[in-house]
């Protein structure tokens, strides 16, 4: 941790995971590594992939981002859990005509 208030430059981008890619990272998903841990995997637009994939955990063992695989992964990804459902929010005009979310302890 530095001791003085000087800027500090930002980290170089995370390289495409397909060994020899010079594209830059566009998606992330994560692969499990144990039972309690998972690391990034980061992949190209062209060697991603698809958002629906990229949204779950792999198996440690997917071949993502083979692109003999691709757009799949060649693993059975985990479950993903149930959406959480948002509360439905009431609304409230302002005399301008403009409607916004009402606030919360207004409901």
């Amino acid at each position: 941790m530095p001791d003085d208030l000087t800027v500090q430059a930002a980290p170089s981008s995370h390289p495409c995971a397909l060994d020899g890619c010079p594209e830059a990272v566009l998606v992330q998903w994560q692969r499990r590594i144990d039972e309690d841990s998972t690391a990034a995997v980061y992949a190209c637009g062209r060697h991603a992939l698809t958002l629906d994939l990229a949204a779950q955990v792999h198996a440690a063992t997917c071949g993502a981002p083979d692109p003999k695989l691709l757009p799949e992964c060649g693993c059975t990804p985990e479950t993903l859990p149930p959406p959480i459902e948002a509360p439905v929010l009431g609304t409230v005009t302002l005399p301008t005509g403009w409607t916004l979310p009402a606030p919360m302890e207004a409901l």
